[in-house]
């Protein structure tokens, strides 16, 4: 059951979806696809042979065929699989698996049915009678949201996955009206244990490091002549130059326009 799409941007493209509810021991192969093939195991059981090692996998896993690599599958003859798939390719699929367990293994293998939803919502999107690029774009990176190495490493200790996520929230984030509840549920962890990874991997609270880190967005643009104290208060998520002002001294041991003068000078 498989349909063309080619209203796709050359970014990523979704060539075709699919399902099917397999035979006893239908198998696969060993062959190549040109493209990138995913399938998300809906129901029962089956095997996935890729450079001479078997996955055995059942409901709410994964696998990924990369193109142009020989693989095989096959069917449990006693709990056949049922499986949905997506065919896809495009210049930004590289980096986008890069930020999922893909990058490390052909398989993603949990012990829920995280996946199995969003896969079913893409065919169903994909099957619709309008399709809608942007939303089939959308469906398919929720799906590969699930996937994420974070969820699946296998270990205990998440912390430094969860401080660089935390990272790079603030580094999108920080000239917003940003609280540290907002980045614990972004990343999906208790505040109190945020603040625990924080201090054992920068030493600060989140707090602290976000107020330095827009201390120091803000010192940037202050080297520049193009926009005034109040105006880089703003930016850099301050609610007020006077708050702007008395951080940035207890942070730099001057004024902002101090600072600016100094810079100005050459004698920073």
């Amino acid at each position: 059951m498989e349909h063309s799409n080619t209203e796709n941007t050359t970014a990523l493209r979704i060539y075709y979806c699919g399902r099917e509810q397999c035979a006893p021991g239908h198998f696969w192969g060993p062959a190549i696809r040109p493209h990138y093939l995913l399938h998300v195991v809906l129901h029962g059981k089956g095997e996935f042979f890729y450079q001479e090692k078997k996955y055995e996998l059942s409901a709410g896993d994964a696998f990924l065929i990369e193109p142009m690599q020989t693989h095989y599958y096959q069917a449990d003859k006693e709990e056949p699989w049922e499986y949905a798939w997506v065919g896809f390719d495009g210049s930004c699929v590289e980096e986008v698996l890069s930020s999922t367990i893909f990058q490390s293994s052909p398989v993603f293998t949990t012990d829920s049915a995280l996946c199995i939803q969003p896969m079913i919502r893409l065919n169903a999107l994909f099957f619709a009678p309008e399709k809608n690029p942007l939303g089939l774009a959308s469906a398919f990176l929720r799906l590969l949201s699930c996937m994420t190495r974070l969820d699946t490493s296998g270990r205990n200790d998440h912390n430094e996955q969860y401080y660089q996520q935390a990272l790079e929230y603030i580094s999108n984030n920080y000239s917003y009206n940003l609280k540290i509840q907002d980045m614990a549920d972004y990343i999906g962890v208790d505040r109190t244990y945020l603040y625990k990874i924080f201090m054992r991997e920068a030493q600060i609270s989140p707090k602290q490091y976000l107020l330095q880190y827009r201390i120091r967005a803000a010192a940037k643009l202050l080297q520049t002549q193009n926009y005034n104290v109040t105006e880089i208060a703003y930016s850099c998520g301050f609610r007020d130059s006077a708050a702007f002002c008395y951080h940035f001294r207890q942070q730099i041991g001057m004024t902002p326009r101090q600072y600016r003068e100094k810079i100005r000078s050459g004698t920073y």
